[in-house]
């Protein structure tokens, strides 16, 4: 297990004016902490706001998929990328949507763990063939999702999986540090500490 207890780039401090903004509060109120990879990129003048209304339009508020749903699919597609800062955080805020402890901690067998229903596993395999690149199967798990979504709802589910990279590749480089408000979670699902740091 590659663990790490220092950023390759310090984050801000939260009391500094680059890490300041309405849209990075919204989430903090969510979340109920300040995301280090977040005051990370806060360095780069833009890329916050533009990256939190990103993710405000696939994972987060109104949809025709539900909330929990679009986080377990951006779970499962961390999961994938082995990302633990990324899965850690998706998994926290799956719960704090949500869904139990023991549903998580049953991801990695949702196409047989009866917790997942037959909707959620065609879901969750887009999510797995698009966690890695290149991806796996992608016509199969995509032909097998349209029995049961529409051409948008498949649309949503991909927006989730490709929102998700963004992080797994910021947090993969940078090593951000998982703040302890989400580490909860690592006591609740242990297949969290198997992923790379």
């Amino acid at each position: 297990m590659n663990v790490h207890t220092a950023a390759r780039i310090v984050p801000l401090h939260e009391n500094d004016p680059r890490s300041q903004d309405p849209v990075l509060e919204e989430l903090v109120d969510f979340v109920g902490y300040r995301p280090n990879a977040l005051l990370t990129m806060a360095r780069k003048p833009g890329v916050v706001p533009a990256l939190l209304k990103l993710l405000g339009v696939t994972l987060r508020g109104d949809g025709l998929l539900t909330e929990p749903l679009r986080f377990l699919v951006a779970a499962e597609a961390a999961r994938g990328a082995r990302c633990r800062y990324t899965t850690t955080h998706l998994v926290h805020a799956a719960h704090h949507l949500g869904i139990g402890w023991d549903k998580l901690a049953a991801l990695p067998s949702y196409l047989d763990d009866p917790r997942y229903t037959g909707q959620e596993r065609k879901a969750l395999a887009i999510a797995t063939a698009g966690g890695t690149l290149p991806v796996r199967e992608p016509a199969q798990a995509i032909g097998q999702a349209r029995q049961v979504f529409t051409e948008e709802e498949v649309v949503e589910i991909v927006s989730c999986v490709a929102m998700v990279g963004w992080f797994n590749r910021w947090n993969g480089l940078m090593g951000s540090v998982l703040e302890p408000v989400p580490s909860e979670a690592l006591a609740h699902v242990p297949w969290l500490k198997n992923l790379e740091v």
